[in-house]
């Protein structure tokens, strides 16, 4: 039995595939620059509120709702954490609160554990 021969020549989905992964790329690009961005911008917004002793809740949730977003971002992370320990001074339950929705957006496996447990104690 004679076996095939691969075929060689170049299909027409390998430079569809190329132009598809370059895109991913470009956004992968656009997503960090955004990333980085967020950082930027924050970080003088966490330093004000907490070097002027804010104790605005209105202002303070403001800054931790969107920090939340970008929670992936390890920078965003320590503001978000830095923001949280500072506003537990001033609202424990509020912080708490805030603390459960980044637990339940980027640490689900972990949130749905922690509920678990609070059932069980009940």
């Amino acid at each position: 039995m004679k076996r095939a021969r691969p075929d060689t020549k170049p299909h027409s989905f390998d430079a569809e595939y190329q132009d598809f992964f370059s895109s991913i790329r470009e956004i992968v690009k656009y997503l960090a620059a955004l990333k980085a961005k967020a950082a930027r911008k924050y970080e003088p917004i966490v330093n004000g509120i907490i070097d002027s002793r804010t104790e605005d809740p209105g202002e303070i949730e403001r800054a931790l709702d969107g920090l939340l977003d970008h929670c992936d971002n390890p920078a965003v992370l320590r503001f978000f954490k830095r923001l949280c320990r500072y506003y537990y001074q001033l609202d424990p339950a509020a912080t708490s609160t805030y603390i459960g929705y980044y637990l339940e957006q980027w640490e689900p496996e972990r949130y749905r554990q922690i509920i678990k447990a609070r059932k069980k104690k009940k």
